[in-house]
């Protein structure tokens, strides 16, 4: 599938038992050209439930076995998922863009649904914290919190307004 991945031969194991759709069995074994296909067709758009026990590709529980066992596989895998968010993204332009007053609704439930899928695919380049900067350089989330104090003036008039109490002023100890 993508540039640079590894043409080392492993041995396969023994095939994974399938379950077709049909109810049929099927035995699936491990090869490289099993896996560019499913990391082709997911960096396509396509989704695992469609893809799975259809023709030689193997089940879900199998694709998971694979990505624990088979390291290649398993960044090949990454890739095609974030190819895929990328497609998702620019999905979420296109429909934006041709939406009209009679589809909004469909339109809005797409783009919803189209974010929400890229978001869980790549979630640093698409997530609901996507470009936020309360990170520190580790990716470690930090929280400041800053304590204000307020005290009641009263204006010449007699006429009570709050203030706040510039640092270093506060005086009771706070």
């Amino acid at each position: 599938m993508p540039e640079g991945s590894s043409t080392k031969r492993t041995y396969a194991g023994p095939p994974s038992k399938t379950v077709r759709r049909d109810g049929t069995m099927s035995y699936v074994r491990y090869s490289r050209k099993i896996t560019r296909e499913i990391c082709q067709r997911l960096a396509q758009g396509e989704v695992w439930q469609k893809i799975c026990n259809t023709g030689r590709m193997p089940s879900y529980a199998t694709l998971y076995t694979w990505l624990r066992k088979y390291p290649d596989f398993a960044a090949d895998y990454a890739q095609a998922r974030e190819m895929a968010a990328d497609l998702r993204a620019d999905k979420v332009l296109l429909v934006a863009e041709e939406a009209t007053t009679a589809t909004v609704q469909r339109d809005r439930l797409r783009v919803g649904a189209l974010q929400w899928h890229a978001g869980k695919a790549a979630p640093r380049k698409y997530g609901a914290r996507a470009g936020d900067d309360g990170a520190d350089e580790g990716g470690a989330r930090r929280l400041i919190i800053e304590v204000r104090h307020f005290e009641v003036a009263y204006r010449e008039d007699g006429t009570a307004y709050t203030r706040q109490i510039p640092k270093g002023d506060e005086g009771d100890g706070r």
